[in-house]
C-alpha cells in the first residue's frame, strides 16, 4: 500500500510541476494573461517579460486579443525551462503559471511588443522585447 501511494504521489507532483504545456486558448483575461485548455484541464497562463494593460485600463485586453489568440491552440514553456524570463521569474504568480508563449512558431509577447499594445518588462524580460524607448507604467 505505501508503494502504491508514493507512486500516485510521484505522478501528482510531477503532473502538477508540468512545464510545457500544447492547448486551446478558451478566454483572454487582459493584457497579458489567459487561460487554455492543456493536459486535460484549464491552466491559467500570465505571459512572461510584458506588461500590458489591466481589467478596466485604457487599451484593456488589447494586447493578447490583438494577436488574436483565442481559440487558437498556443504551445507555452514555463519559467524555468528556458524562457526569456528564466532567473528573473518565478514560474507561478498567483494562481497562473508565468511562461513565453508561441502561436505557431511566433513568440506571443514579440508580437503583442510589435503591435504596440504592451511594453517591454525589462526585470523579467532581460530587455528581449524592447523594440523603442516606449515608457511603461512598469519597469
Amino acid at each position: 500500500m505505501r508503494i502504491l501511494i508514493a507512486i500516485v504521489a510521484a505522478f501528482m507532483t510531477s503532473q502538477a510541476m508540468a512545464a510545457d504545456y500544447l492547448g486551446k486558448v478558451i478566454a483572454v483575461s487582459d493584457g497579458d494573461t489567459f487561460t487554455m485548455e492543456a493536459g486535460g484541464g484549464k491552466v491559467r497562463v500570465r505571459i512572461c517579460g510584458i506588461d500590458a494593460p489591466e481589467w478596466g485600463h485604457a487599451g484593456y485586453g488589447q494586447a493578447a486579443g490583438a494577436f488574436m489568440i483565442e481559440g487558437k491552440t498556443v504551445h507555452c514553456l514555463q519559467v524555468g525551462e528556458g524562457t526569456v524570463c528564466d532567473g528573473r521569474s518565478k514560474p507561478t504568480n498567483r494562481d497562473r503559471i508565468v511562461a513565453q508563449c508561441f502561436l505557431y512558431a511566433v513568440d506571443i509577447a514579440e508580437q503583442t511588443i510589435k503591435s504596440g499594445t504592451a511594453c517591454d518588462w525589462s526585470k523579467f524580460s532581460g530587455g528581449k522585447y524592447k523594440i523603442s524607448d516606449t515608457t511603461c507604467s512598469r519597469k
